[in-house]
């Protein structure tokens, strides 16, 4: 039986059945691959890798999404994977699941400390091209990329639906005041304008971070893990900035000189950022693994809010 971080096992008869189904041969290694919690992933004989989707999620998988956004990458030239599968009947596994290729390289946060400044600065910089380019892929409705539902004809819709869904989830469970909630609430207000005025709904990771980016000798190989891909304003991506710094020391400049050297940045885009930033601490705090976890995401998310209302 192999056993992944949050419970979630397989063994080798069910994954066997599955490379046979999918005339696949026969499974002669496994590895696990990556560090994400939500979906687990194998590598499989080193030339293809299975990912399942370890939260059985309820409607359309996620996966139809994740697919969509790799095709769309591939077609605009950005290293992405290309999916062979995608297996949502739960007919040959309990999860659906996704086999793609395997793609070269290693995530770049793993060997962010073994690589030269030269190196870490050139990694970085195309890190920030290719999310230039990848924001230039652009989609006809708002949300998700996928099925019929969170999908929107506008931004602020858009928005809105996901803060009144976790806000609520957060209050409901605790882990946020009623007050907190309103007061986001009114700084969201304040700023519809801002989210009206994203009038073309362009590809966003919303995970774009050095865990998510392989690379060799400071070239990324491949840009991965699109399951919470959605159709938005780019300024979403740089949510998680702080966290490039904090993983990778030095890299946030890198990204942004990457970024417009092929895209300019709106007037607004620290006050766009810190918005998805206070939205993404919130989907933190609701996700959060324990107490002491939703304690420190709500200080975050708190810290950015008093920002805002300034």
């Amino acid at each position: 039986m192999l056993n992944a971080t949050g419970g979630f096992q397989i063994d080798a008869p069910t994954l066997q059945s599955i490379w046979s189904a999918c005339d696949l041969g026969t499974i002669r290694s496994t590895d696990w691959a990556g560090k994400g919690q939500n979906n687990p992933a194998l590598v499989i004989n080193d030339t293809h890798v299975i990912r399942f989707d370890g939260l059985i999620n309820k409607g359309l998988s996620r996966f139809h999404g994740e697919r969509l956004a790799y095709d769309r990458l591939r077609a605009a030239g950005i290293p992405a994977p290309q999916v062979l599968v995608l297996d949502d009947s739960r007919s040959l596994a309990p999860y659906d699941f996704m086999i793609m290729n395997k793609i070269a390289g290693r995530p770049l946060i793993d060997d962010w400390p073994s690589l030269t400044g030269e190196k870490r600065q050139q990694a970085a910089t195309e890190a920030g091209r290719i999310l230039a380019q990848m924001h230039t892929i652009s989609f006809p409705q708002f949300g998700r990329l996928y099925g019929t539902e969170r999908v929107f004809a506008n931004w602020p819709d858009s928005i809105m639906d996901k803060f009144y869904r976790d806000g609520w989830a957060a209050v409901s469970e605790g882990n946020i005041s009623a007050a907190i909630c309103d007061r986001m609430q009114a700084v969201l207000t304040h700023h519809h304008p801002t989210f009206a005025s994203v009038t073309t709904a362009s590809l966003v990771h919303w995970d774009y971070h050095f865990g998510n980016l392989l690379q060799e000798d400071g070239t990324i190989t491949g840009v991965l893990d699109f399951e919470w891909a959605l159709a938005g304003d780019p300024a979403y991506d740089f949510d998680r900035r702080e966290q490039w710094d904090e993983d990778c020391p030095g890299s946030r400049q890198w990204v942004y000189d990457g970024y417009i050297s092929l895209r300019p940045l709106d007037a607004d885009h620290d006050t766009r950022v810190s918005l998805y930033e206070m939205i993404w601490l919130l989907d933190c705090v609701v996700d959060a693994r324990d107490a002491a976890e939703a304690d420190t995401m709500c200080a975050k998310l708190i810290g950015v809010l008093q920002r805002l209302e300034t």
